[in-house]
């Protein structure tokens, strides 16, 4: 898989935006994200699937002081808030929580 063209973190609207190589955009509630942590310890690989935001609402959690760096060629290591950071978000695993809708294309 490609890594994506674009990642970018609003905190303001509490999302984080991925353009991925096929012009597909996923955009993802911090909040779930941080749920869907992949790390042995949260046990984030049972979230299948993250709805992008339908419309403004007001998180459980707002995370203001988070940091994304590369994990290697193969995803994101985010560092939220609450110190965590022991998950990689890899590329395949974020486009099948939110993939292209081929119907709409």
């Amino acid at each position: 898989m490609s890594p994506p063209t674009r990642v970018q973190v609003d905190t303001d609207a509490q999302t984080l935006t991925i353009t991925w190589d096929d012009d597909h955009t996923s955009v993802f509630p911090l909040d779930a994200l941080r749920q869907a942590c992949p790390c042995a310890n949260c046990n984030g690989d049972a979230v299948e699937a993250i709805a992008p935001p339908a419309e403004p609402r007001e998180p459980e959690t707002t995370w203001t002081d988070l940091s994304i760096e590369p994990a290697g060629s193969v995803g994101i290591r985010i560092t939220w808030d609450d110190g965590h950071n022991a998950g990689i978000y890899r590329w395949d695993r974020l486009r099948r929580l939110q993939p292209k809708d081929e119907r709409t294309t």
